[in-house]
């Protein structure tokens, strides 16, 4: 059983300010949710909770309580905002939303997110036809494709970088840039992960990375595969390599639970 103030703390964490009116150190023995409705600003809750008091015994009581609500997105910018900045000399702003409006958009977002790095750690863009982003710095190159998702456009790019690795030479950086969470663009996070572990053996042997940029945070960017080999590059990505299991584990806690149609199971 948890005691009220274990319960009041669970409330919070879901991001609900509601308040069970009884002491903190009283145990609950259930708790059913009768009534739920949207007032201004929050939400009213008819509660129905058989509580031990401190001397053991068993009573049950029925509570009206009211009490804010956050909204997703204001408790993922929250969970963004305190994962510890990367090592960047200047910070891109966070975005409000983890989805995009359209591909254009979620490109455009890449490439800021792979520029404002490449620029930080010293590279100077690079124009080409042949590839999406180029960055030179002292004669080393770091060659970048976009794509808005783990699919057949994806896999054409990781080509098209293999091509440009065999033309270009080994001493240059090589890398496909994609967003790390693709759930919006229509892309589940299981069907994401296992694109790139079926194409992990082929894009590590010939030192491709895949990257992937927070969807929230444009100063996080993750390495789903090998680093870099530039010094700079690589000390950054050893560093945000630590963060990103941390942010995955709060993403799949905070997206909403699927159900089979028809069922209470979950899909």
């Amino acid at each position: 059983m948890l005691t009220v103030g274990e319960v009041n703390s669970t409330f919070a964490e879901k991001g609900v300010q509601v308040q069970l009116p009884l002491p903190p150190s009283y145990l609950v023995r259930s708790l059913q949710i009768l009534e739920r409705k949207k007032i201004p600003g929050g939400v009213a809750l008819l509660l129905s909770v058989r509580f031990i008091n401190d001397q053991g015994e068993e009573a049950s009581d029925l509570f009206h309580c009211e009490g804010a609500v956050e909204s997703e997105e204001k408790k993922r910018r929250l969970a963004a905002k305190d994962i510890e900045m990367p090592p960047l000399d200047a910070h891109l702003p966070l975005r409000s939303q983890e989805g995009f409006d359209n591909d254009d958009e979620a490109r455009a977002y890449l490439a800021e997110a792979v520029t404002h790095l490449a620029g930080d750690k010293g590279f100077q863009p690079v124009q080409r036809g042949d590839v999406d982003l180029c960055f030179e710095k002292e004669g080393r190159r770091f060659l970048v494709e976009l794509a808005v998702r783990c699919d057949d456009a994806a896999l054409a790019a990781t080509e098209k970088l293999l091509a440009l690795r065999r033309q270009e030479g080994a001493e240059h950086d090589y890398a496909l840039v994609i967003p790390a969470f693709q759930e919006t663009l229509g892309v589940p996070l299981l069907t994401q992960e296992r694109w790139i572990l079926r194409h992990m053996e082929k894009l590590t042997i010939n030192r491709i990375g895949v990257f992937g940029v927070d969807n929230w945070n444009p100063n996080l960017l993750y390495a789903f595969s090998v680093h870099p080999g530039q010094r700079d590059l690589k000390r950054y990505f050893m560093m945000t390599g630590s963060k990103y299991e941390l942010v995955r584990s709060r993403y799949v806690l905070r997206r909403p639970i699927k159900k089979a149609p028809g069922t209470d199971a979950p899909v």
